[in-house]
């Protein structure tokens, strides 16, 4: 019987560690590659709430025109200005609580200021937004914002409306496989809590106008 070489065996045998460790490092990578894309495609809910401070009833006020200011910010969250107004501007244009919404691109730091701008624009209504708070970051820890919204009679100087809304996201929990950690779902980010808010604050100021259109419709059939 021919025998093997000593050196062919021990050889063989490294091929075969080195195969052993391929694979498992492929799997390993793989796993890694789930795990990343469960975190990032989330689907962690937001939860929000609202403080009405001020509200005024918005049937006298559907027929007029209101200017939109940006969002006023500490200086260390300014460079969220812009996506909080436009995801903001786009909702109050999609839901038309007031005859027409205008962007007037001038920061405002006073009410007086506001409604000297509201009235160069010939605007009835000042709406001006400010972000008190905002943690935002990879999801992996929780997100939170703060927005406060006045609206203004530019007539008179009332306040109608002055509303605060926060929003926050929990990332989900890690899930231990022994060999394996699949990471929870990342917290959304601070511009789908912004959505959320821009909605809900649209929703606030059109229902009560919709379902009086929708009853007056009905009545009409």
């Amino acid at each position: 019987m021919d025998r093997q070489n000593p050196g062919t065996v021990e050889g063989y045998s490294i091929m075969r560690l080195l195969a052993a460790i391929f694979l498992l490092a492929a799997a390993c990578g793989t796993a890694g590659c789930i795990a990343t894309q469960l975190k990032a495609n989330t689907d962690r809910p937001v939860e929000a709430t609202m403080d009405v401070f001020a509200q005024a009833s918005i049937f006298e006020f559907t027929m007029d025109n209101a200017c939109m200011f940006p969002f006023s910010t500490p200086h260390v969250m300014a460079a969220a200005s812009p996506m909080l107004t436009r995801v903001f501007e786009s909702r109050l244009e999609q839901r038309r609580p007031f005859a027409q919404i205008r962007l007037v691109p001038c920061y405002v730091s006073s009410d007086a200021q506001a409604i000297w701008y509201a009235r160069k624009e010939d605007c009835s209504i000042a709406i001006v937004p400010s972000l008190l708070y905002m943690m935002d970051g990879t999801g992996d820890m929780p997100t939170k914002l703060v927005v406060r919204i006045r609206i203004l009679d530019a007539t008179t100087g009332q306040v109608l409306w002055d509303i605060e809304q926060r929003a926050w996201s929990n990332p989900g929990p890690d899930i231990d496989l022994t060999w394996n950690t699949i990471v929870g779902r990342r917290a959304q980010r601070c511009r789908v809590l912004a959505g959320c808010l821009a909605d809900r604050f649209a929703a606030y100021l059109a229902q009560p106008i919709e379902q009086e259109t929708k009853e007056q419709a009905g009545s009409q059939q």
